[in-house]
Parts: C-alpha cells; structure tokens; sequence
C-alpha cells in the first residue's frame, strides 16, 4: 500500500531525480512543492479515466423538482461526493443502446442538477477517493506516470529530454494495464447481441 509521499518518489524516479520527500505535506522543497502543485489534478485524472471498483458508488439521487422544465420529467441533485457520473440505473445491469436512461447535467443557484425522465432515480459515479491506502498497484504506478508527466518541465529545467512525454507514454500503457486488471476482478453479464445481429435473426 502507498502513501501520498510514496506516490510522489515513484513519480520523481520516473523523471531521472534522485532526491525523494520526506513528507509530502510538510516538506518545503521545490520536489515537494511540484508534487502537491499537480497531486489532487493528476488523481482526479485517472479517477475519471475509468470506472474503477475501489471508488464506484451506487447511490439514490436526491430529488429536487419534479416538471422542473418542459423537457424533462425530473431534477436530482447532483452528488457532492461525485467526480464523475457514470450513469442512471436502468434496472439491467448491462445496459444496450435501448435500455440506457437519458439524462442532463446542468445548473442552478445552489449547485449542480441531473435531469432526466427517471422516476426514483439511482446512479453510479466515481468519486474522488483521495486515500492512497485504497489504490490497487497498478493504479498507484499509473497515478505516478501521470503525476511525473506534469512535474517534469519545472523539476527537469524545462524537460529537454522529453521524459513527461515519455512517463506520459507510459501512463497510456499502465493504464491499458490497471483498467484491464480491474475489470478481470467482476463478472460481468454476457454482452447483449447488437441491434444489427438482432435484426438480422
């Protein structure tokens, strides 16, 4: 399991420096500094790169107004836990292009809304899961490459070597890797036949 520190040393060796932090949060070097300058931006990155299960929630949608408007049926609140809506719950748990429930994100003067023509909606987001001790490896070096990618021009004098662009390269790869390690922990439905093989039974 990483820390926040652990993350940032992993993402410093990426760029070719040698020296590490102590403490991320407390630390008053320019490494830390680039660190907690691009930490919470690159997290929340790969957060909403993918449906990850460790920072998946189903939840029911709070309900604001019902005929909030002349197109939709509904206004929920959106999560304030939420780092990105994936979904309203359709009641098939592999959702066709048949079964999906539309919706909209919009505003108001208190916040952010859902609208949609679901009655007694229930959602599935990703949220922002800042505890390190939660993330899988594989996350945990993809964050890293990310955050490395970010903080090589102000650590590197500008990155002549092109090594964000290359911990960014390899951020594409871990993250092929991290997504696939995830999705190989559910068991999914067996996908549904498409409307083009459905039409042509």
């Amino acid at each position: 399991m990483a820390s926040s520190t652990e993350i940032c040393n992993l993402a410093l060796s990426h760029i070719g420096v040698g020296k590490e932090i102590a403490n991320l949060e407390t630390e008053k070097s320019e490494e830390a500094a680039a660190c907690r300058r691009f930490y919470d931006t690159a997290r929340d990155e790969v957060l909403r790169d993918f449906t990850w299960p460790f920072a998946t929630v189903m939840a029911t949608l709070g309900l604001i107004e019902e005929d909030p408007n002349d197109e939709w049926s509904y206004s929920y609140r959106y999560p304030s836990d939420c780092l990105m809506f994936r979904r309203i719950l359709s009641g098939q748990r592999t959702d066709t292009r048949d079964t999906r429930v539309p919706y909209k994100i919009a505003q108001d003067s208190s916040g952010t809304l859902i609208f949609t023509d679901q009655e007694n909606a229930e959602c599935e987001y990703t949220i922002r899961e800042d505890d390190p001790l939660r993330y899988p490896p594989d996350f945990v070096l993809a964050f890293s490459f990310l955050l490395a990618s970010y903080i090589a021009p102000r650590l590197t004098g500008g990155d002549p070597f092109k090594l964000g662009q290359r911990a960014l390269q390899l951020y594409a790869l871990q993250i092929s890797k991290a997504q696939a390690n995830a999705k190989n922990e559910e068991q999914p439905d067996i996908e549904p036949d498409s409307e083009f093989t459905r039409a042509r039974g």
